[in-house]
């Protein structure tokens, strides 16, 4: 991974997350509140999110499970679940220009780190669609349930 990813990220990791979780909480105003047990959950997900994304590791893929598992039973469109991920590039280059001005990026830096947040989003996604279709199935087996329970009773 770029040597940014490497260096300012892992340094600098719990600053990246507090504004990480500013541009999130922002983002879902009024269907995650700042100080819940969710937005707790989800920091502390993203933080692996940052320490591992630098590279490939079950560490990861359980990180954006985590992430993903909390997003999908939240009353947020699909559309916009995913949006953290895509506020991750601006959060980092705020922080390259304000925060670590001797952590400047250069352009081929920035390139990699783009290129490595397209994939985690993507495999955030996937998990995310993956967790989709189990509550969706879930709730169709409920309803199976549901309707031979009240089969039985109208035979009885």
């Amino acid at each position: 991974m770029s040597h940014f990813w490497n260096n300012a990220i892992t340094e600098h990791q719990q600053a990246i997350l507090s504004l990480w979780m500013e541009r999130l909480l922002v983002l879902y105003s009024g269907k995650i509140a700042a100080n819940s047990f969710v937005a707790d959950s989800l920091s502390k997900a993203l933080a692996d999110v940052l320490r591992y994304g630098g590279k490939e590791c079950n560490e990861l893929s359980e990180a954006l499970k985590d992430v993903t598992c909390i997003l999908a039973v939240q009353a947020i469109p699909p559309s916009q679940t995913l949006a953290l991920f895509f506020e991750l590039p601006a959060v980092l280059r705020d922080y390259a220009v304000k925060g670590a001005p001797k952590q400047k990026l250069k352009e081929s830096d920035m390139d990699e780190l783009q290129k490595r947040l397209e994939e985690l989003t993507l495999k955030a996604f996937d998990s995310y669609m993956m967790h989709r279709e189990t509550i969706s199935q879930l709730k169709v087996d409920e309803m199976k349930r549901q309707l031979f329970m009240q089969l039985r009773r109208a035979e009885a």
